[in-house]
């Protein structure tokens, strides 16, 4: 991720390094699992592999098809199909490939405590993949709604029906910051939990989730202020990873589901409106609950859902 901001790399190149860069946790993770388990990279499912590298591609292409089509265009670094060399194109079938590998073992019983198994699609899971989609909408349309009864400032718009916004939903689940999600919550939250109550695992993952975050104030993808751009970051991630460790937690562990919930947090900002402060508050306030909720001061019993781990 520091590359674009050392050298001077054409648009593909520098997209392509930030994709594979984005898959950091879920290469940490993957490698981790595989070292404890003695086993080998492989391809697991094979069909599994396939979806998710045609889905992934299809995607990419679709979104630089249309860089110049969605407002949000990180920076002026997407680059168009048209910019894209055959390096680029290598480039970003190596960060695809690495994601789809990682996707496939969800199927691979080598793996010890394999977290990976719950990206898969569980039909009793369905209500929290639901609720992954519509809370932060809710979230923000009951922010909107209060600004208005209030008297204070919100979005210019209640809801922008832009068809090009589920581009980016899905740009966010596969490469753009879902990808993260099996290694943040995935593994990482898997493994801090077994030694500490949720509240505790979910500060940690927060300073390190923003804190990785940090390459990107200098590449140029959200800005080039340095650490300073950055400072903001650790104070409203602290309620985000509450929620996001809260839905990890209720659902039973689920990967797809926090998949989900941060594509939506990546990407229904401009699709509903809102008031920055109010749903700011409102976070802080969910944050809250999902610590009551789930008694977040509490350990959880992993042995409960990776049958490697016996309880003691």
């Amino acid at each position: 991720w520091f590359a674009p901001a050392v050298l001077d790399l054409p648009k593909d190149i520098s997209l392509g390094l930030l994709i594979l860069g984005g898959c950091g946790p879920l290469i940490a993770g993957y490698i981790l699992t595989l070292l404890r388990s003695g086993a080998s990279v492989q391809i697991g499912s094979k069909s599994i592999f396939a979806l998710v590298f045609l889905g992934a591609g299809t995607v990419l292409s679709l979104r630089m098809a249309l860089s110049d089509k969605i407002e949000s265009n990180a920076n002026g670094m997407i680059p168009g199909l048209e910019q894209v060399s055959i390096p680029g194109y290598l480039l970003f079938a190596l960060g695809i490939f690495v994601l789809a590998l990682n996707a496939s073992n969800a199927t691979n019983g080598k793996l010890k405590e394999n977290y990976l198994k719950s990206f898969l699609w569980k039909s009793d899971k369905r209500k929290w993949y639901l609720l992954a989609f519509v809370l932060l909408p809710l979230l923000a349309l009951l922010s909107y709604s209060l600004a208005g009864v209030l008297g204070m400032e919100r979005s210019d718009f209640a809801i922008n029906p832009d068809p090009l916004i589920l581009i980016g939903f899905f740009s966010t689940f596969f490469f753009f910051g879902g990808n993260e999600e099996f290694g943040w919550r995935g593994f990482l939250q898997k493994e801090l939990q077994k030694g500490m109550n949720p509240f505790w695992a979910a500060l940690i993952i927060s300073f390190l989730w923003s804190l990785w975050h940090l390459p990107m104030h200098y590449n140029g993808f959200y800005s080039d202020g340095g650490i300073i751009d950055l400072l903001p970051r650790f104070l409203f991630t602290i309620p985000l990873t509450i929620v996001f460790s809260w839905l990890y937690n209720r659902s039973s562990y689920s990967i797809l589901a926090v998949v989900v919930l941060h594509a939506c947090f990546n990407n229904f900002s401009k699709a509903f409106g809102d008031s920055a402060m109010v749903f700011a508050l409102l976070g802080l306030i969910l944050s809250i609950y999902c610590i009551i909720d789930d008694k977040m001061w509490k350990k959880k019993p992993y042995h409960e859902v990776y049958e490697a781990k016996t309880p003691t």
